[in-house]
C-alpha cells in the first residue's frame, strides 16, 4: 500500500573514533569501580539464577540469568566478571547515544556531548555497575530510540523487523519494556508521516518477530500461574505504595542531572517545527511518564526513555549554538559531580556515610520504605552478606556429622540465599534454599530434616521454633553499614516429629504463590 511522502535524509552509520573512545572510557570505569563495596543483595539472586537456567522467572524475564552464567562461565568466582555485562552495555548505551544525536543532525561535539552527558548521568552510574535488569532495560530503550530514528529518516522497511527483534529481546529482559513500545506505537499512531506504515507487512512482521521471540516466556509464565503478577501485586503492596507522584516528577531532573539540560532542549526541540520528524521519541516521552504516572512506578522506572532526548537535545544545540551546548553539558556536569561518590564508589563507606549527610538531596538517602537513612539504599545493600558463611560454618561445625548431613541450610530471601551460594563454597558450604521468589523452584524436598540453619532477617520464623525442641542464636551480622545489620544466624536441632511433610507443604505453597 503507499505509505508517507519521502522521508528525511539519512546520514550513513559511521562512528567516530572518539566516540568509541569515550564509550571504552565508560565501560572501564563502571568496570574497575562498580564491585569496590561487594556485590548487591540482587546480584546474588541473578548469580544463582544462573544455576538454574529457565525461560522464566517469577522476579524477572529470563534474559540476565545466561549472562550471569556467562560472566561465571569465563570470569569464575569474580566481582569483575559480575560487573563486566553491566559495563559493556553501559558503554553500548553511550555508543547509541552518540548515534542517535548524529542521526538527528549533530556533529562530533554533540555526538560527544550526549554520550558523555549519558555516561555520567547519576541514575546510569548507578544501574551500569550493577547485574541487575535496568542496565539492558536502557541499553533496548536507547535502540529502540535509534532504530525508531533511522526508520523516520530512511522508511527503510527492514528496520521495522529489527526493531521487533529488538523488541522481543527487550521484552526478555524487562517487562518495563511494554511501557516503550505502547508509547511508541501511540506516539506513531499521532505522527500523520509514520501512521500508515502501521498497516503494511512490514510492521507486522516486526510485531510477529517479537512475539515469537517474547513467547517461550509467556508459555513460562502461564504454566507456572502468572507468578509476574503476584509480584507486581507484591510491589504494589509493599514499594510502590510510597511512591509520591509529585516525588516522581520531581526527581526526573536530579536522576539525570549531566544530562537534564540536553533531554530538556530535546523535548523543546521534538515540539518545534523543524523537530517534527523526532516528533515521536518526544510524544514516547510523555506518553511514558503519563503510564508511570498512573501505575506509580518508581522514578527510575523512566530512566531508559532519556538517552534519546538528551541526543536530540545535544543535535538541536549543536546546530543553534556550540556554546550553548558545551555551556548546557557544563551545568549538568556541574551539577552531578558532588552526588559522584554516591553512586561510584570512590569514597571509603566511612567517607560517605559522612559525605551524603552534608549533601542537600534527601532521595539520594531515601529507601524504599519512604525513610531517610545514613547512606543510599543500594550501597547498604552492598555490606554484611559476607558475614553470613562463618556464622553458618560456626552453626555446623556444632553438628555430628549424621545430623549435618541432613541439615537444611535456609536464607530468610534470595539475599542471604544467594550470598551463602557465593561465599559458601570457599568454606565448604552445602547449598542454601530460600522460599523467597523464584528459589521456590529450587528447594528439592529433604529425604529427612535433623537441623534446620536459618539466615534470619526480620521477624522471627515461628514455625521452626514449634517444630524443634531447641534453638539457638549463632551470632548476628555486624556491619555497621548494612541493611541487614542485626540480622540472625540461627540453629534449629531435635525436631518435634518428621518435619517433610511441613517442608513440602511450604515448598508447594511458595511455588503456587508469591512470597
Amino acid at each position: 500500500m503507499p505509505v508517507s511522502a519521502p522521508a528525511p535524509m539519512a546520514r550513513p552509520v559511521r562512528l567516530d573514533t572518539w566516540l568509541l573512545v569515550l564509550a571504552a572510557a565508560k565501560f572501564l570505569m563502571q568496570l574497575l569501580l562498580s564491585g569496590r563495596y561487594g556485590l548487591h543483595r540482587d546480584e546474588y539472586l541473578y548469580l544463582d539464577m544462573a544455576h538454574h537456567l529457565a525461560w522464566g522467572y517469577k522476579e524477572i524475564p529470563p534474559l540476565l540469568a545466561p549472562l550471569a552464567w556467562l560472566a561465571q562461565a569465563a570470569f569464575g568466582h569474580s566481582v569483575i566478571g559480575v560487573k563486566f555485562f553491566p559495563a559493556l552495555f553501559g558503554g553500548l548505551t553511550v555508543l547509541l547515544t552518540g548515534l542517535i544525536a548524529r542521526e538527528a543532525g549533530g556533529g562530533r561535539g554533540a555526538q560527544l556531548a550526549a554520550g558523555f552527558a549519558v555516561a555520567v548521568a547519576p541514575v546510569y552510574l548507578a544501574m551500569q555497575g550493577l547485574l541487575q535488569p535496568n542496565f539492558l532495560d536502557v541499553f533496548f530503550w536507547t535502540l529502540y530510540g535509534w532504530l525508531v530514528l533511522r526508520f523516520v529518516h530512511t522508511h527503510e522497511p527492514r528496520l521495522l523487523l529489527w526493531l521487533g527483534l529488538s523488541i522481543g529481546l527487550g521484552l526478555l529482559a524487562k517487562y518495563t519494556t511494554a511501557f516503550y513500545v505502547l508509547a511508541l506505537v501511540l506516539a506513531l499512531l499521532l505522527t500523520p508521516a509514520e501512521r500508515p506504515w502501521l498497516l503494511t507487512r512490514w510492521f507486522w512482521g516486526g510485531v510477529g518477530l517479537a512475539f515469537l521471540i517474547f513467547l517461550p516466556n509467556l508459555v513460562w509464565q502461564a504454566t507456572h500461574h502468572w507468578p509476574v503478577l503476584g509480584h507486581m501485586h507484591k510491589l504494589q503492596e509493599t514499594q510502590l505504595t510510597n511512591v509520591s507522584p509529585v516525588n516522581f516528577l520531581v526527581e526526573q531532573l536530579p536522576m539525570t542531572l549531566a544530562g537534564a539540560p540536553l533531554w530538556l532542549a530535546g523535548l523543546w526541540f521534538g515540539l518545534t517545527r523543524a523537530g517534527r520528524p523526532y516528533r515521536p521519541l518526544v510524544l514516547a516521552y510523555f506518553f511514558v511518564i503519563g503510564l508511570l504516572l498512573l501505575s506509580r512506578g518508581k522514578n527510575y522506572y523512566a530512566a531508559a526513555v532519556y538517552p534519546p532526548l538528551i541526543a536530540l537535545g545535544a543535535a538541536y544545540l549543536d546546530r543553534r549554538s556550540r556554546p550553548a551546548l558545551f555551556g548546557a553539558l557544563a551545568l549538568g556536569v556541574l551539577l552531578t559531580l558532588p552526588v559522584v561518590p554516591a553512586l561510584l564508589p570512590v569514597l571509603s563507606v566511612e567517607q560517605l556515610a559522612r559525605y551524603v549527610k552534608k549533601l542537600p538531596v534527601d532521595a539520594l538517602t531515601r529507601w524504599e520504605d519512604g525513610r531517610q537513612h545514613a547512606l543510599p539504599q543500594d550501597v547498604a545493600d552492598m555490606h554484611g552478606w559476607d558475614e553470613y558463611a562463618p556464622l553458618v560454618q560456626r552453626a555446623l561445625d556444632q553438628l555430628p556429622p549424621q545430623e549435618r548431613a541432613h541439615c537444611i541450610v535456609y536464607g530468610d530471601n534470595y539475599g542471604q540465599a544467594g550470598a551463602l551460594n557465593w561465599f559458601g563454597p570457599a568454606l565448604g558450604l552445602p547449598r542454601a534454599y530460600t522460599l523467597n521468589g523464584s528459589n521456590a523452584y529450587w528447594m528439592p524436598q529433604p529425604d529427612s530434616v535433623s537441623a534446620f540453619i536459618y539466615a534470619n532477617e526480620g521477624d522471627g520464623p515461628e514455625d521452626l521454633k514449634r517444630a524443634f525442641e531447641t534453638v539457638e542464636v549463632v551470632g548476628r551480622v555486624q556491619s555497621p553499614y548494612a541493611r541487614v545489620r542485626g540480622s540472625e544466624v540461627l540453629l534449629f536441632r531435635h525436631p518435634r516429629g518428621d518435619l517433610r511433610p511441613f517442608v513440602a507443604k511450604r515448598i508447594k505453597e511458595a511455588q503456587e504463590g508469591f512470597e
